[in-house]
Order: structure tokens, then C-alpha cells, then sequence
């Protein structure tokens, strides 16, 4: 991702004011560092994105129940699955983003529902062959040629990562693919899975979408509801130029805002990680006397948007490489 591929991810929401500028402090700072997919922190998201992505699907667990899937204490294969091909994906993407490459075929897609499903269905990895209906949702994916509508919108996304800045391109990628709806079930997990393979492929960290109350999930599907408005009454012919007509008919204002505000705590520790590669984070305490300010100061200027620190054990910490101008 260049900088001119994040200037227009600017909207009035202040999430999504300051990822521009997070976004070009990550390519100053050289973009994500090579060991963040084995990195603690970056576990951390991972885990969390599981929780909140199953959550949103009805599949609820705690943070120590979580834990003890995944080091095999406890058998949850929805959640082993979820963890297990986030974590290889994303490893994958970040390659291609090192490569400044992108790589999406219909394989790919089959191949994350068949590992979301190992263990659990025979027909994974294979696309619906009627009509379906989604639940409390006013879009209606295809009945028929499901596979060629999935084919039309792997070719699509290439055209809107270019068209669009990142979060405005993503927020209509992942609308296309939760309208098609192509597999009998997982589709929201297949599409979360996804939409954070090509975030992650172009520098972005996982964009977490809080699942796990109840309000939290009224809020996704809203934002959903207002983008996919262009197939409420039904599906135009699967070739490209008439599903872009149909989705540019949605609003992406919501959407737009749920994934800036989503992306940012991940961006944040991805920017602390890639700022460490050069100079060490250092409590507020030593920081404030670095900069000849209270640490309450730099407790503002990290709500104002002027400073990003992470938490370590309970404490914040920072470096002078994270100042980003007032805003």
C-alpha cells in the first residue's frame, strides 16, 4: 500500500480521520514487522478476532474457555478451525504484501470454508446449489449459478482495491461476498476471514468486528443492511459491471465507520511493534521526562489522536517515533 492508497480513507468519523495518518506513520516506519504473525500481541489479536467473529455467528466463549481449545484442553472445532486458518492466511498475505503482490482465486476461497469446516461437514469447500435466505436480512443472494457470482466477485476485488482507498474498498468487498452468500453456512466467517486477507495483504492488521454483545451485532448488521441495499431486490446477472452498478446503489457510511473504528486498537500495536525495530518503547514515566511533559499530558494527546502507545502488564508505553500531529 503506497501512500496515495491511503489518503482517501478520511470520512467524518475520527476513527477513520486518524487511520489515514496511522497508515502513513506504519509506511514511514517500514510497515509491519516481519515476526508480527508469531508475535505475543499479535496472537492476542488473533484470538480475539476469534472470539468476536464466531460470537457474531452464535458461537459464544469466554477468553479462558478459548484458551483451552486452543492448546487442546477442549474440543471446540469451530473455534480450533477459525484460529487455525486465520492465523495461516494471514501468514500468507502478509508474504504477498512483503512481495507487493496479491493473489485471490476461487481456490482460496473453497479452501478457508473447507478448513472452517474440517471435521464438521462433508460438504465443505463447495458452493450452495439452491436459493437461501438469510435471517432478519433484507438481501437476496442468487439462487442460481452461485459459483459463477463467486468467480465474478474474486475478479471484482483486484478493481476495487484499486478504485478505492483500503477501508472504503474492503467495506464493499465484503458486502459483495455476505450478499452472494455462496456456501450453505459460514459465510460470515468465510467473508471476515477474507476481507482480512486482503486488509492484511495491504498493510492493514486484522480488522476485529465486535461480536460478542448483543449490541455490538445489531450494529454490524445494520451497517450491512444500509450497504447491501443495492440487492434487497434481488441479484442482477453475475458479470461484473452490472454487480458494481448494484452494490454502488448501497450507503458505505456505516460500514466504512465500523471498520475504522474496528482496525484501529490491532493498528495501534502494530504500529508500536514496528516502531520497537527502531528504538525501544519506554513506560510513560520515562517518556514524559523524554519529552518534558506530565504523563497525564500524554494520556490526552492518546485520546486526542496525537500519540499512540500500547499496554504492557497494565502500563502504557510509547516511543517519540509514535507522535502523529494533533488532530
Amino acid at each position: 500500500m503506497s501512500f496515495d492508497a491511503v489518503k482517501n480513507t478520511i470520512s467524518n468519523n475520527s476513527y477513520c480521520y486518524r487511520l489515514t495518518s496511522k497508515l502513513e506513520l506504519l509506511l514511514r516506519l517500514g510497515g509491519p514487522p516481519d515476526t508480527i504473525v508469531h508475535n505475543q500481541e499479535w496472537l492476542y489479536m488473533l484470538q480475539e478476532e476469534t472470539r468476536h467473529s464466531l460470537s457474531i455467528e452464535g458461537h459464544f466463549t469466554t477468553e479462558r474457555e478459548l484458551k483451552s481449545v486452543l492448546a487442546l484442553r477442549k474440543s471446540y472445532p469451530e473455534i480450533l478451525n477459525y484460529f487455525r486458518t486465520a492465523q495461516g492466511l494471514y501468514d500468507l498475505a502478509l508474504q504477498h504484501h512483503r512481495e507487493q503482490s496479491l493473489r485471490l482465486d476461487l481456490a482460496t476461497v473453497r479452501h478457508v470454508h473447507s478448513e472452517l469446516f474440517r471435521e464438521l461437514s462433508s460438504s465443505r469447500g463447495q458452493c450452495r446449489k439452491g436459493g437461501i435466505e438469510i435471517l432478519g436480512a433484507k438481501v437476496r443472494p442468487p439462487i442460481f449459478d452461485v459459483e459463477q457470482y463467486l468467480r465474478v466477485w474474486v475478479d471484482l476485488v483486484p478493481a476495487l482495491l484499486e478504485r478505492y482507498a483500503i477501508i472504503p474498498a474492503l467495506a464493499r468487498i465484503h458486502t459483495l461476498f455476505e450478499s452472494i452468500h455462496p456456501f450453505e453456512d459460514g459465510n460470515g466467517r468465510v467473508g471476515r476471514i477474507l476481507m482480512n486477507f486482503l486488509g492484511v495483504s495491504q498493510g492493514l492488521p486484522a480488522i476485529i468486528i465486535k461480536g460478542i454483545e448483543a449490541s455490538s451485532r445489531a450494529a454490524y448488521y445494520a451497517a450491512l443492511e444500509a450497504a447491501d441495499l443495492g440487492f434487497h431486490g434481488g441479484f442482477p446477472e453475475p458479470n461484473a459491471l452490472q454487480l458494481r452498478q448494484a452494490l454502488e446503489r448501497g450507503n458505505f457510511s456505516l460500514l466504512e465507520n465500523l471498520l475504522c473504528e474496528a482496525v484501529t486498537p490491532q493498528l495501534d500495536i502494530m504500529l508500536a511493534l514496528s516502531a520497537e525495530r527502531q528504538q525501544p518503547l519506554v513506560d510513560f514515566a520515562h517518556l514524559a521526562k523524554i519529552l518534558q511533559v506530565q504523563e497525564v499530558t500524554l494520556r490526552q494527546w492518546i485520546r486526542r489522536g496525537r500519540l499512540v502507545a500500547i499496554k504492557r502488564e497494565g502500563k502504557w508505553y510509547s516511543n517519540k517515533l509514535l507522535m502523529l500531529e494533533a488532530s
